[in-house]
């Protein structure tokens, strides 16, 4: 053991060598108990002092350091054995740097190296006052291990970022992106799109409100793992993908919430085939309609919704006529290419809400939802779309260069709620189908012979209606509005049909088949022109030129955006007088759009043109609005006169009216006079304006 007391000026006033004196251990004893590792070296860079610990930890040979060799020799030693790696001559130069760099600055040099052996060691080189070094040696094996242990799970992590579609993520404790790693957020850019902001602040094609991202959410705030949580986002580049999420909470050493780290998995790929499996397991592959299977549970649902709520529904069954003769005569091809004609055009001719399948071959079906609580105007309803469709559908199709034409035959049934099996509905309309084919083909029947019939009625008297509306089979009528001295002041104008074999047909059977089938407007336009050519006759008559023409409109008629329009042109073309025209409108018109209706009416009112609200008390009769209405008139209603002598009800509610209009210096109008005690009473109450059978009937004008 060398006495570093002898060897190092520096240590000369240290306590002596003797390890009893004074009660406690010699220098040279103390340091052979470090656990550090001392070599001192002097200005010559000899090793001329070590501990026991360096001889362990350098594992050099006793032999080697009692000659108190140069460091160069010991660097040789070592490099022969395999602790350093490198040309000898470039190490030992390196070795002499840092002595004298240690010398100059007075500074400390660190390094570390690996022995032959496998242990890793810290050394600290530093300047003794008066010349010469000590070098301490610190074992970090462990420390090395854990390290390399940490770096190389690292490069595992990252590896495996790079190589797969999963990602990592990591949440700070408001649920903020604080890290994204992997190969895809790389190569798209994704992780701009997300840092500093929560998953839910970024926008999500399949999650557009909160709602939708409140399972995420609440496992956020419930400090809950969540698992496979999928979104649908727009990316920078603008492909669209499905991104799925999963994560865990995560706290710091003293169980405090920190946020969440995750893995994340691009998904877009499995959705894409399972999109296409639904489409394989639920749609026709040619023309992309619903199957028979998807159609079969569609048509269960529907059976659920109509017992809730009420509303008859339809089932047209369609089947393409000749269409077996057109792929033998052409090919398979163009029979594909016709039906997928034939899809399009269904879509085309129904609402985007009703459901359309192909069952197989040239068989479709179309099922129509919510069509009336009246089961005679469901069915109708449906004749008038399988007439749509019958149209559409018997269009020839060019295809190749081959022109092909299928008409199709239709079959139709209602229902309504769940009393008939799926299978019973199905057969029905196929049945009716095949009644269509023996009928002479490209026709629509249905299943029920009376609803059938009646339908066809139906049919029937909206195709004269339209002849009737052509070949001026319509009448003007006139009912005589009076005074209260019985002077007539007007007339309301009523429309009456001549049928050429029918006779006079009832407004009441022909006007619901006008409103539908939409002959309502073009009969509106004639009756308003009508109205307005007599205004301008009678205005030649001084005996008539005060009168007026009280015209009824329908909705149809107040929802046309030309509506102004047409009144003005009627006006305009026959010279009559706005002052003298007088439009009913009932209640039931105000239900829809009354901000437009009190723009329409202000229009016409400016001109002149005055309205009436006919059938009062029946209907909305909302006060707020009458306020806001350019009204002129109000119109008991018939049903409060009938009774108004015999039920104190109906004559309080007529005095409630008159007193009503007064206040709004509105004229009232009752209508169903057919007594002179019913014409007595109302005058008695204040009524100025009558009308009824007691006056005249309806007369042709």
């Amino acid at each position: 053991m060398i006495d570093f007391s002898s060897t190092l000026p520096g240590l000369s006033g240290l306590p002596s060598a003797d390890p009893v004196a004074s009660g406690r251990l010699s220098v040279a004893a103390l340091l052979d108990h470090l656990q550090h590792a001392l070599v001192v070296l002097d200005v010559e860079g000899r090793v001329v002092g070590h501990n026991h610990c360096a001889r362990e930890m350098l594992e050099l040979p006793l032999t080697l350091l009692q000659k108190q060799p140069l460091i160069d020799d010991v660097v040789r030693w070592q490099i022969k054995r395999g602790d350093l790696r490198g040309d000898a001559q470039r190490l030992v130069e390196r070795v002499w740097y840092h002595l004298r760099r240690v010398q100059e600055t007075g500074q400390p040099h660190i390094y570390t190296y690996t022995t032959a052996g496998g242990r890793t060691l810290q050394g600290t080189t530093i300047a003794v006052p008066g010349g010469g070094w000590v070098r301490t040696y610190v074992d970090v094996t462990r420390h090395a291990q854990a390290a390399n242990f940490l770096r190389e799970s690292e490069e595992r992590f990252r590896s495996l970022t790079e190589l797969s579609a999963d990602w990592y993520w990591e949440w700070d404790a408001e649920g903020r992106y604080t890290r994204l790693e992997g190969r895809l957020i790389r190569e798209t850019s994704t992780a701009e799109m997300f840092l500093g902001r929560c998953a839910w602040d970024v926008p999500a094609l399949n999650r557009p409100t909160a709602r939708e991202w409140r399972p995420l959410i609440e496992a956020f705030e419930q400090r809950r793992v969540f698992r496979r949580f999928e979104i649908q986002r727009r990316l920078q580049d603008g492909r669209v993908v499905w991104f799925s999420i999963s994560g865990m909470p995560v706290y710091d050493a003293q169980g405090r919430f920190a946020g969440y780290r995750g893995v994340g998995r691009d998904v877009t790929r499995r959705k894409a085939d399972q999109a296409t499996i639904e489409r394989l397991a639920f749609y026709d592959s040619l023309t992309g309609l619903y199957n028979r299977r998807s159609f079969q549970d569609k048509l269960t649902q529907a059976q659920a919704a109509s017992a809730r709520s009420g509303q008859w529904s339809a089932l047209c069954f369609i089947d393409l006529d000749n269409f077996k003769d057109i792929n033998d005569a052409f090919g398979h091809g163009v029979g594909d290419q016709l039906l997928q004609t034939v899809a399009k055009r269904l879509r085309e001719a129904v609402r985007e809400e009703d459901t359309i399948a192909r069952l197989g071959g040239d068989e479709f079906v179309v099922l129509l939802e919510d069509l009336d609580r009246e089961e005679e105007q469901a069915a109708w309803r449906a004749q008038h779309v399988a007439e749509k469709i019958r149209v559409a559908l018997e269009r020839p199709v060019t295809v190749d260069g081959h022109e092909v034409q299928s008409t199709p035959s239709i079959g139709i049934t209602v229902f309504r709620g769940r009393s008939d099996a799926v299978e019973d509905i199905l057969g029905r309309a196929d049945l009716a189908m095949y009644h269509s084919k023996a009928a002479g083909r490209n026709a629509v029947r249905f299943f029920d012979p009376a609803m059938q019939e009646a339908v066809l009625a139906r049919a029937t008297l909206q195709r004269e209606l339209r002849h009737g509306l052509r070949d001026g089979e319509l009448r003007l009528y006139g009912q005589p509005i009076v005074d209260d001295k019985a002077q007539v002041v007007g007339y309301e104008a009523l429309l009456r049909w001549q049928h050429p074999l029918r006779g006079m047909v009832s407004p009441a059977e022909f006007i619901p088949v006008a409103e539908q089938s939409g002959l309502i407007l073009p009969m509106g336009q004639w009756v308003l022109r009508q109205a307005c050519a007599h205004l301008a006759a009678w205005a030649r008559d001084p005996q008539r030129a005060h009168w007026t023409m009280a015209v009824n409109l329908s909705a149809r008629q107040l929802r046309q955006p030309d509506f102004v329009q047409s009144v003005q042109t009627a006006l305009a073309e026959t010279g009559a007088n706005p002052s003298r025209l007088k439009l009913e409108l009932t209640e039931s018109l105000l239900l829809h759009d009354v901000e437009d209706t009190i723009v329409k009416m202000a229009a016409l009112s400016a001109m002149g043109v005055q309205f009436a609200l006919d059938d009062f008390g029946t209907g909305y009769s909302s006060l707020a609005y009458l306020k806001r209405l350019p009204l002129d008139q109000l119109k008991i209603d018939r049903t409060f006169v009938r009774d108004i002598l015999d039920d104190p009800n109906d004559a309080a509610i007529a005095r409630t009216i008159l007193q009503l209009a007064n206040s709004l210096e509105l004229s009232v109008v009752a209508e169903g006079v057919e007594t002179v005690a019913q014409f007595e009473t109302l005058r008695a109450m204040g009524c100025r304006l009558f009308q009824g059978y007691h006056f005249g009937r309806p007369t042709a004008l």
